[in-house]
Order: structure tokens, then C-alpha cells, then sequence
């Protein structure tokens, strides 16, 4: 139930606060709704197979709704692969999160390379199938190629970043770059999907590769 938000002193402009907050948690509903249903959808379809009015029909809205909300098929794709990285969809980076802080709370490198890991593999598992929808995307929407350039520095950056943090040095550029392809969603599709590997398996390999780049010179 709604809480209402009202000022006696303040004649109508408690009923107004009201309202305001009751269509800021419906649209956040809608939002959420909608980022579901897109997500879902994605995954299984890919970007070709997948309409906005696919979309709002899934999501129990009309298709104008789905526009409103997050104006175009592009937008809505790259808000699904935000959310993907971080597990939700709160306006707060990977990097100010407990699971990434938590690498730097390691008392030793095998340690903090092994909570990295562990941030690494549910982030793959989330986002795979909506990345091969981006790069489906890419190849036929020039806005799709660049949010996939973006969000593929944003990787590079946080994998260095990452690693720094595990060495307690900046890592070597080599390092970096093997590191940036074995942490990558398409090598944990290969795995997961191509060998019908378990992620518990998965993550045990990941925790040997990144130790085994960090342990020797880029």
C-alpha cells in the first residue's frame, strides 16, 4: 500500500507530493517490468528476433509505454547489459559495490584473485546471451557497435583496475590484454554452453588463468 506523503500545513500540496510519488513508483514498476521482459527476450531471441512490441506484449504494456520509457530498441538492449553487469538496476557502478570491494578485503593475491573470479563468473552468466544480441545488433545498427566499443573499454578498464588492486602494482599491458580475453563473456559461453562445463568448474579454471597471467611478466 501506498504511503501518502501529506502536509496539513500545507494546504493541496500534500495531495500533490502524493501523486508525484505514486507515478515515480509506477514508472519504476513499468521500468522494471519492461527491463525483464526485454532482458528475458533477448537472451532467447537475439536482437533480430526480438520487436518492442514483443516486448510490451510480454511485459503486459502497450509498445508506446516501452518507448516512453526507454525511447528506442538500442536503449533498451544497452539498459539490459547494464543491469546484467551489476545484478540490478540501481544507478550505482560495479566498482562502488560490495562484490567488487571485497576483492581488495583479500589478506592474500590467491585470495583476492579468487573473489575476483567469483565477481567474474556470475557477470558472464548474466550477460552472455544478451552480448551475442549485441553483436548481432552491432553488425547491422551503428549505435549498438558503439555501446558495444564502449562497454567493451569499460571491461578493459576494470580488468586493469581489477588486477592492480590483486598485484598491488599496475599490471603489465600484456597481462592486461590476456586477461581482457579469458575474462570475456564469449570464452565463458564456449565453456558453459559449447563443453557443458558447470560454473563452479568454470570459475575454478578462471581462478588458475588469471593466476597463472599475474604470476608472470606481460
Amino acid at each position: 500500500m501506498a504511503t501518502v506523503e501529506y502536509d496539513s500545513t500545507a494546504g493541496g500540496s500534500g495531495t500533490r507530493r502524493y501523486r508525484s510519488s505514486l507515478r515515480r513508483r509506477q514508472a519504476a514498476q513499468t521500468r522494471a517490468v519492461v527491463l525483464e521482459a526485454a532482458t528475458r527476450l533477448f537472451a532467447e531471441r537475439g536482437w533480430v528476433g526480438t520487436g518492442m512490441r514483443d516486448i510490451g506484449r510480454a511485459a503486459g504494456v502497450s509498445v508506446e509505454t516501452v518507448y516512453a520509457t526507454f525511447g528506442s530498441k538500442a536503449d533498451l538492449l544497452k539498459s539490459a547489459l547494464e543491469v546484467a553487469v551489476v545484478g540490478d538496476d540501481a544507478p550505482v557502478p560495479l566498482a562502488a559495490r560490495p562484490v567488487y570491494t571485497a576483492i581488495g578485503a583479500g589478506r592474500t593475491t590467491g585470495e583476492r584473485v579468487e573473489i575476483a573470479a567469483r565477481m567474474v563468473a556470475p557477470i558472464n552468466e548474466r550477460l552472455h546471451r544478451l552480448a551475442a544480441a549485441l553483436r548481432q545488433g552491432a553488425t547491422v545498427d551503428p549505435t549498438l557497435a558503439a555501446v558495444g566499443a564502449d562497454l567493451e573499454a569499460q571491461r578493459r578498464r576494470s580488468i586493469t583496475d581489477v588486477a592492480g588492486v590483486i598485484l598491488g602494482r599496475r599490471p603489465d599491458p600484456g597481462q592486461v590484454d590476456e586477461l581482457w580475453v579469458q575474462t570475456g563473456d564469449q570464452v565463458y559461453a564456449l565453456f558453459i554452453e559449447g563443453c557443458g562445463w558447470s560454473r563452479v568448474r568454470y570459475e575454478a579454471w578462471l581462478i588458475d588463468r588469471i593466476e597463472e597471467i599475474l604470476d608472470r611478466p606481460g
